[in-house]
């Protein structure tokens, strides 16, 4: 299996757990703590990384 595809699962799995997490959050009883983490913006930069680490895979580069 070539390296790009293992960043590929990799990068869905975050986006898997920042979605996860960002559910939690949103349905959590106290209002005051939120938390620190940017949820949405680890699951953009995690989709990105996987689109572009299949992109990369498909063509041969990584």
């Amino acid at each position: 299996m070539q390296t790009g595809y293992l960043i590929a699962g990799a990068s869905v799995a975050v986006v898997a757990i920042a979605s996860i997490a960002e559910r939690k959050r949103n349905r959590r009883k106290n209002l005051e703590a939120v938390g620190f983490m940017p949820w949405p913006m680890v699951s953009i930069l995690g989709m990105i990384t996987a689109l572009f680490a299949t992109a990369l895979a498909m063509k041969g580069v990584l």
